[in-house]
This record gives C-alpha cells, sequence and structure tokens, in this order.
C-alpha cells in the first residue's frame, strides 16, 4: 500500500466522511429519541495518524477497503437497550456485519464489550444521492455507559481485547487484575439492566419511568432522580388515582400535547432562564396538573418548592399565574 497515495487521498476525503457521519448521527438519533430511549450519539472521521497507523498495522487492506474511516458512537444507560437501537437503527439505514464482541470471548473470560456494525444509508434514501453506499460506510458502536468506561479506561492502559492482553508483557498477577476489574464492570452492567427491569414495581419509579419514556423524545438532557421522585410523590395524590391509571392519564396527556411540547423545549434550549424543573421528566406531570387544577397545583407546590420556580414552568407552557 502506498502510504503518500493515501494520506493524498485522505485529506481529500475526510471532509465528506465527516459529514457522513454527522448525518448519520443525527439521522440515528431523530429515530431513537422517538422510543424514549436516553442515548449519547457522537461521530468522527479518523484522524490522519489513525488511518496510516491502521493500514501499517493491517497491511492486509487498500485505503479503499478500510471500513472505519467515520464512526458514529451510540452510548445507552442498560444493556437492553442496545437490541432497541440496533432494531430501530436497521429501520431506517443498512445494518451489515453487526457482531457484539462479547461472542467472541470464551464463557471464562471477561474483557471489553460493545456491539459492532456497519452503517450506510440506503439506496433510497436521500443523501445517498452524495454518499453512494456501495462506497461510503462508517462503523457503528453501541455500548452501554459501563461499557464505554471499561473501553476508555482500557484503551489508556493499552489493553483492549483479551488476545491483545495475553501478548503484553505483563506480570501474570497484573494480568489477573485487568480481568477481575472487567469482571466488576460487566457486573455492574447486568445489576444496572435488572434494577432497571425491577424499579417499576415502586409506584412512583413507574410513574418516572412513563414520564421518562416522553422526556427523551423531547430533550437528550438528564434529569436530577432524587428531584424527579420527591416531585412525583408529592403530585402524584392530585390525582386521586391508582399508578396505572395515572401512567394511562399521562400518555394520553402527552399524545395530545406533543406539538406543544415539542415547541416549549426547542424553546427552552434557547432561554438561560427557564425554571430548574423544565428539564425534568416530571415537568409534562406539572404542566398536566396546571393545566386542570393551577389553584390546588400551586398550593400543594408552594408548601416543599418556590413558586416562582413554579410559574417559570407555567409561563413556558403558555400558563399564566395573573
Amino acid at each position: 500500500m502506498d502510504l503518500e497515495e493515501a494520506r493524498k487521498k485522505w485529506l481529500n476525503d475526510q471532509p465528506r466522511y465527516k459529514q457522513l457521519g454527522i448525518l448519520l448521527a443525527e439521522g440515528l438519533k431523530k429515530e431513537i429519541r422517538r422510543e424514549g430511549i436516553w442515548i449519547d450519539v457522537t461521530s468522527r472521521p479518523k484522524e490522519m495518524d489513525s488511518l496510516i497507523r491502521k493500514l501499517i498495522k493491517k497491511p492486509e487492506h487498500t485505503y479503499d477497503s478500510l471500513g472505519d474511516k467515520a464512526g458514529v458512537r451510540v452510548i445507552v444507560r442498560y444493556k437492553d437497550e442496545i437490541q432497541s437501537v440496533l432494531k430501530i437503527t436497521g429501520t431506517q439505514f443498512d445494518l451489515l456485519d453487526v457482531e457484539n464482541v462479547a461472542d467472541r470471548l470464551k464463557p471464562e473470560v471477561v474483557g471489553y464489550l460493545s456491539v459492532h456494525a456497519t452503517l450506510k444509508f440506503r439506496a433510497a434514501d436521500p443523501n445517498a444521492v452524495e454518499f453512494p453506499p456501495d462506497k461510503f460506510r462508517a462503523e457503528l458502536q453501541i455500548r452501554t455507559l459501563a461499557q464505554h468506561l471499561w473501553a476508555d479506561m482500557a484503551h489508556d492502559t493499552v489493553y483492549k481485547h483479551d488476545d491483545t492482553l495475553l501478548l503484553l508483557p505483563l506480570p501474570d498477577l497484573l494480568k489477573r487484575r485487568v480481568y477481575i476489574l472487567a469482571g466488576v464492570v460487566e457486573l455492574a452492567d447486568e445489576e444496572f439492566n435488572r434494577i432497571e427491569r425491577e424499579m417499576p414495581s415502586v409506584p412512583e419509579f413507574s410513574i418516572l419511568k412513563a414520564l421518562e419514556r416522553y422526556h427523551y423524545r423531547l430533550t437528550s438532557r438528564r434529569g436530577d432522580p432524587e428531584i424527579s421522585l420527591d416531585v412525583i410523590r408529592l403530585l402524584s395524590p392530585l390525582y386521586s388515582s391508582a399508578t396505572g391509571k395515572i401512567v394511562a392519564h399521562l400518555d394520553e396527556f402527552y399524545s395530545t400535547h406533543e406539538e406543544t411540547l415539542r415547541s416549549v423545549y426547542e424553546q427552552a434550549e434557547k432561554t438561560p432562564d427557564r425554571s430548574a424543573f423544565l428539564f425534568q421528566p416530571e415537568s409534562l406531570m406539572i404542566f398536566d396538573l396546571l393545566s386542570a387544577d393551577p389553584l390546588t397545583t400551586r398550593k400543594v407546590w408552594s408548601e416543599h418548592y418556590p413558586e416562582k420556580e413554579l410559574e417559570r414552568i407555567a409561563n413556558a407552557f403558555g400558563i399564566s399565574f395573573d
């Protein structure tokens, strides 16, 4: 492989691959947010030095055969959400060569975990005119927050895959410590996933999870769960309904007011003096109660929280306290 020729090509091509990554990432954000899943999506083109190192390390590749000139990374909170993201992605884009890195590991081995795939625009996608799928593709990585922590730290300590670790000139005791640490991270991931499944059995968590589904359709900002639960405990008695009926009511309220909610959240992104509670999942509940019974809501709220904050929320939703 002529590395100097590869350098010239990449200087010319890199801006287009950067744009490819941005378009793919924005498309993924839009589609995944429809399902109310919190995600952090980033994209990047390969840096020149990284591309040249890859060609040196993998001489079987040519410039054209390298498949990860652009990369898109999706980070989710829980392992169960990875399959949801893959399913959503596959409905909008060409998703090829899906591989769960865990499948490479022997049962007794722990290590780097992530789901990798090749991502391209479909031929019918308008973006395929500028980025023909037979040439332009990106590497997709999907990880949980815990897996991302491990991947970042492992990268900084020269270790990524278990095969790499076996080749490192490290004492066996040090290698064992690396494996133990990887196992702790994987165990934490499993436990967070299990806790997430079991929490809805607690009434206020059931309501919070319902509110989060809609919150993450509107914004990627994460609220303070401690405040969320306090507000839900405070305001849910105003419904005089069982938890299941409250959730069903909030589902209907969101569907009816989705356009208003999107407008309010878009405006809030540009408003520095917004309420501290507006980008909390429970703001939907607050909007609902203010619309139905503003006087009672104000009375109960003011016994625990500053009324001015409630007024800011009300004003954002077009409700006046005058």
